[in-house]
């Protein structure tokens, strides 16, 4: 019942939350959602994107239903899980910022894009039967023109016998590849980049290792034809796979037009269009669910305690405050997560004003005026929450300092003088006591049974009740004891 209380609690508040703003904020974090999907998905690294997902939802429940441990967890290691990630995904979010510009295109080809596909595939074993060797560069989702070089362009409509002109071992640009491009042959006589991952063997020769360097470098598809083995090869995504039927090879060129979103649509495809709304649909769920999460937890009410120091403020310096007082409290505090996440408990202080203060017993309620606080925090509770402090004017006075002796001296000896250095000092003393004409020092007590000879001592000061040093502390005296032998008694 309580767990049905708290999910009734959730969503009360999260309908409070809800404005103008909301319209705008759940569609921006659902086009981040929409857009991280889809390239995380085409991108080959779903376990990812699955991995996120999981997370994500795990710290959803644990806000909606409170899990206090699971948010410890959360709020303690996810900056460290942040960068575990980055350092070793870094090849794959790189992936992810260099599809930005392309993570939107249509995943379907059209019966066009299906006549291209079994041409390349014609073409491809065509000039296996010719033993010419080529490379057929069909781009993904990746920008592919800062990994390639050289290059002609032409951008001609594809045929068996172009493609055948282009390969022919008598054509100036038969050791370059040609890439194919939403139904066009964009260029001729490029260079790719190498592979240095080691993945081919020496007894490949170099068009298969640029082959393999493209693929590993992006999420082209690359058709390699030797003229050395006979055959067709593939590379995509760092593999290379060798076919033995045109159909397997058409099959794989409109699988990966499909998956890459390559290809430009000739007409609609309302099935796709279906799977495109789903997909909005679920991206916007999820971003309502994240963004109501996140406000619920910047608004749900938490409570927090800390011990803080108590700072007194005197106005004058004839004013001290007597006796015994606290120098510190122990306060709790409630308020939303955001708020309180303001707080600095290296900062806090309750601080009491006694500036503009008369002298007298003053009671001390701790209140939040009183204490440092976010406005949005509020104080339950303090500890003490209310405490007498006795605040009295001083004035400065000149008095004696006595010897304090106790006992007599051993036998045959009397004193002849007794020496106070200093033998006056000054002292404070409230000006709300009465009858201290007469007050003086004593110094801690002489043992005169121990002295047998002329002595210097140097011993602390004993005030009375209510008197106070002008420093820190009373100085320490020094008493000057003179014996003399005792007259005899006639």
């Amino acid at each position: 019942m309580a767990a049905m209380d708290y999910i009734t609690q959730y969503i009360k508040s999260i309908i409070v939350l809800i404005d103008w703003r909301t319209f705008l904020d759940v569609p921006i974090i659902a086009l981040g959602i929409f857009f991280l999907y889809h390239t995380l998905r085409t991108s080959g690294v779903w376990r990812i994107a699955l991995g996120v997902s999981a997370a994500l939802f795990i710290y959803v429940l644990a806000n909606v239903l409170n899990l206090t441990g699971i948010e410890w967890i959360y709020s303690n290691f996810s900056n460290i899980a942040l960068i575990a990630i980055i350092v070793i995904f870094q090849p794959e979010i790189r992936k992810i910022f260099e599809n930005a510009a392309s993570s939107l295109r249509v995943k379907w080809i059209g019966k066009h894009g299906k006549r291209l596909s079994v041409l390349i595939s014609n073409a491809a074993f065509s000039l296996v039967d010719k033993k010419w060797g080529a490379i057929i560069v069909l781009p993904g989702m990746d920008f592919i023109s800062s990994k390639v070089s050289g290059g002609i362009e032409l951008n001609a409509i594809p045929s068996l016998a172009l493609i055948s002109s282009i390969f022919d071992p008598h054509s100036s640009g038969h050791d370059g590849a040609i890439i194919i491009e939403n139904g066009l042959v964009k260029e001729f006589a490029l260079r790719l980049p190498l592979s240095s991952s080691g993945k081919l063997g020496s007894d490949f020769g170099t068009r298969h290792h640029a082959a393999m360097g493209l693929s590993e470098n992006s999420d082209a598809l690359v058709i390699v034809v030797s003229e050395e083995r006979g055959n067709v090869s593939i590379f995509n995504n760092g593999k290379h796979i060798s076919l033995n039927e045109k159909k397997d090879l058409s099959t794989y060129v409109e699988s990966h037009w499909e998956k890459t979103g390559s290809y430009s649509p000739e007409g609609k495809n309302f099935k796709k269009q279906g799977i495109f709304l789903i997909e909005i649909t679920v991206s916007l769920l999820a971003a309502f669910l994240l963004w109501s999460s996140i406000m619920f937890s910047a608004t749900h009410i938490k409570q927090m305690a800390f011990t803080i120091p108590i700072e007194y403020k005197i106005g004058t310096s004839d004013n001290a405050i007597s006796g015994e007082k606290p120098t510190a409290v122990r306060i709790k505090v409630s308020g939303n997560a955001a708020d309180l996440n303001l707080i600095k408990p290296n900062e806090l202080k309750v601080a009491i004003d006694f500036s503009s203060s008369k002298p007298g017993k003053r009671i001390i309620t701790v209140t939040k005026s009183n204490i440092t606080l976010p406005a949005g925090v509020h104080l339950i509770d303090a500890e003490p929450s209310v405490f007498e402090i006795d605040l009295q004017s001083f004035t400065e006075k000149k008095v004696a300092v006595k010897p304090q002796i106790i006992g007599a001296l051993p036998e045959g000896l009397e004193i002849y003088s007794i020496e106070v250095v200093p033998n006056e000092i000054n002292i404070l003393y409230s000006t709300n006591e009465k009858g201290l004409e007469d007050i003086y020092i004593t110094t801690t007590p002489i043992f005169l049974k121990n002295i047998s000879e002329d002595t210097r001592l140097i011993c602390n000061l004993i005030a009375p009740p209510n008197i106070y040093p002008v420093g820190k502390h009373l100085p320490d005296v020094e008493v000057v004891i003179i014996l003399k032998p005792k007259k005899a008694i006639e």
